[in-house]
């Protein structure tokens, strides 16, 4: 699993923003982001990403898998990341 392709996928999105810190773990099948601060609040919310197929997917309680990449589907790393449920 590439922890390089997630940590650019991140810093992307992240790009032009600040209070956002997270480290990167992995394991056989999956890569997680696990964020302590999100916009200034402190958290301990946990991303999990896996490629399939070269596809990089993010897993989503509410949605499930799904790619993040192409077009506006970064709109589930959004939803996911900002929800404080």
């Amino acid at each position: 699993m590439s922890k390089d392709r997630i940590k650019d996928f991140l810093d992307k999105q992240l790009e032009n923003l600040d209070n956002f810190n997270y480290k990167i773990d992995e394991d056989e099948n999956h890569v997680y982001a696990i964020f302590s601060e999100i916009l200034g609040k402190y958290t301990n919310k946990e991303l999990t990403f896996k490629l399939l197929d070269d596809v990089l997917y993010l897993h989503s309680i509410t949605y499930g898998w799904k790619p993040v990449e192409k077009g506006v589907a970064n709109k589930y790393f959004w939803l996911e990341i900002l929800n404080r449920a």
